[in-house]
């Protein structure tokens, strides 16, 4: 019985490591894991006693880990992915879908995406729980690999090692157009008669942003003659501001789905051939929660409208995220 106990007691060690890691402070870990901050300090300080080496920098804000810390680090979340596929054996014997999904989805996708299939998934799937955060690309992708989430919904192509992407849908662009501007009265707009200067932007590093940067051809350099310069990462602070004010910005189509009859008249289809943007869920191999993550899938497929899941004429425009 002592020697399951330190078993056991290691196994801990090695999820306090994990959220340590996750959160860059021990008082930021503590808090996650309900413990004191000088309690949590103690654990880690025993698990570098039985190492015999130091884990972390100390020195360093936030927390880093040191290079024999690195190389333990690494084998310790291999060792708690094995762990985890232990405990959902018993959901995989049993003929329901349930557990305890953690999903990243990038902000510009959530909002319109997440309404569309929950109700459905929790009729269909009444146990099967979802945490749902919106996170850029880079950080779904970082914190799939660290095991803190299990799958993640984002725009792809996306070059990145260690996970696999499953495509889902496509999503065409369109122009949102305040009608104070010159071009409100065109059904359709072309790119090369729209001057930057009109254009409402989302935040540098956004994917979608990269995207509409490929689309227009833009050089991020700022006309200096602007009262105003506004970044968000939200699309629908950019529709607010367009309505408002002599402008254009760009949405993706699920966002168009629900704009009111009134408002209607402001989304412009794009002349040439149509950009479109394709959207995938990213996860790792081997993946324990396999069977929650393809009901999941499966979900979100049959939610979105039928001539979204086919991939229309025109380009696929990349991400520009190498990771």
């Amino acid at each position: 019985m002592e020697q399951l106990n330190i078993l056991i007691m290691n196994f801990t060690q090695l999820e306090y490591l994990k959220s340590l890691v996750e959160h860059g402070s021990f008082s930021l870990a503590a808090k996650k894991l309900k413990l004191t901050q000088p309690a949590l300090s103690l654990q880690i300080a025993k698990l570098e006693d039985e190492l015999e080496f130091r884990l972390l920098d100390r020195r360093k804000r936030p927390l880093q880990l040191t290079p024999e810390g690195e190389i333990f680090y690494t084998k310790s979340i291999e060792i708690l992915k094995m762990m985890n596929e232990l405990k959902q054996v018993s959901f995989e014997l049993g003929d329901e879908v349930k557990g305890f999904l953690k999903v990243g989805i990038i902000p510009t996708l959530s909002p319109y995406l997440v309404s569309l299939f929950i109700d459905y998934l929790h009729s269909k799937f009444p146990l099967l729980q979802l945490e749902i955060t919106e996170q850029k690309t880079e950080e779904i992708i970082r914190q799939i690999k660290l095991g803190a989430l299990d799958c993640g919904i984002l725009s792809t192509p996306v070059f990145a090692t260690g996970v696999v992407f499953e495509r889902l849908f496509f999503e065409k662009f369109f122009a949102y157009v305040s009608e104070m501007h010159p071009q409100f009265k065109k059904k359709e707009l072309k790119m090369n008669s729209i001057q930057e200067k009109d254009i409402w932007y989302l935040e540098e590093g956004n994917c979608f942003q990269n995207q509409v940067n490929s689309i227009c051809k833009i050089n991020l350099q700022k006309e200096k003659s602007q009262n105003l310069i506004y970044r968000s990462n939200s699309i629908e602070s950019l529709r607010r501001i367009v309505e408002n004010k002599h402008g254009i910005t760009f949405v993706p189509e699920l966002a168009t789905i629900n704009i009111p009859s009134e408002q209607e008249d402001l989304v412009k289809s794009l002349a040439g051939p149509t950009p479109v943007r394709e959207i995938s869920l990213v996860t790792t191999r081997n993946n324990p929660k396999e069977r929650q993550i393809t009901a999941l899938k499966e979900i979100i497929v049959q939610s979105i409208p039928q001539r979204m899941r086919r991939q229309p004429k025109g380009s696929i425009i990349d991400t520009n995220i190498r990771i």
